[in-house]
């Protein structure tokens, strides 16, 4: 009997890294990971290779995940349609669909970049009578498929050395400020006094984190983002931030 199959669809690589993180604190299992021998060619329970910038883990019962980096947040409704499209060849028990919110953290701007409405009308091509639970899920085809919407957000209050904007960034940067104060207003102060700098966006506040005190441990900004999972106090900071969005229930429905 083949194992179960869940997808998550997020923007890029940098969110693949961070569901790693999450995924790895949540106990489920990398599947490709040999450690310091490097890596195995991870393939899905239908035994189809994993390429593609893909990323392969088992869950606590055995379920697979694939968490599928949709490169940009417009091409997240025609990777959604497209899965859902094929799910009598290749069904998923659990579609979790990922996004920044890009709400300000004072809840202006509302220019969201996917909608619960836009992911409820891609589901309802495929099943009219559709709707979004108490939960926040879409259950369809008889609850055998369920469709997660979880943006990224922080609900800390504006604050020196963390982007304002809601995205995966506030939430690093909001859980690194909360332990080390010092570095927030270090990081707004080199980020003010650039001379000639572009407006700042919220991946160079969560760069200048890693430049400032994180460059030795790891070589990339992926790297990055999955290693602060490692370090207990700072996963547990995001974690706490998490829980608020939405983002951590569904990472452990889907790791149980």
């Amino acid at each position: 009997m083949k194992a179960s199959q869940s997808l998550i669809i997020c923007e890029g690589y940098h969110d693949r890294a961070f569901w790693a993180g999450i995924l790895l604190a949540s106990g489920c299992k990398d599947i490709g990971d040999r450690g310091q021998r490097g890596r195995f060619p991870v393939r899905d329970p239908d035994g189809k290779p994993v390429v593609g910038g893909d990323f392969g883990f088992f869950s606590g019962s055995g379920g697979f995940i694939r968490v599928t980096p949709a490169h940009g947040s417009d091409n997240i409704l025609p990777l959604l349609t497209e899965k859902l499209e094929g799910r009598k060849s290749k069904p998923f028990i659990r579609i979790v669909v990922n996004v920044d919110s890009d709400l300000m953290a004072d809840g202006s701007n509302a220019s969201v970049s996917l909608s619960r409405e836009a992911v409820l009308g891609a589901v309802r091509g495929f099943e009219p009578e559709a709707v979004f639970n108490s939960e926040g899920e879409i259950k369809i085809e008889a609850g055998a498929t369920t469709v997660h919407l979880v943006p990224w957000a922080a609900s800390d209050p504006a604050t020196r050395g963390v982007p304002h904007q809601q995205t995966m960034e506030r939430v690093i940067c909001a859980a690194l400020n909360s332990l080390y104060p010092a570095r927030g207003e270090a990081v707004e102060k080199w980020l003010e006094s650039r001379p000639e700098g572009p407006v700042v966006g919220p991946k160079a506040y969560a760069w200048s984190y890693l430049a400032g005190w994180y460059a030795e441990e790891t070589g990339s900004y992926d790297g990055f983002c999955q290693m602060i999972w490692n370090r207990g106090e700072i996963a547990g900071q995001l974690r706490s931030r998490l829980e608020a969005c939405g983002v951590w229930r569904v990472a452990q429905i889907l790791a149980a």
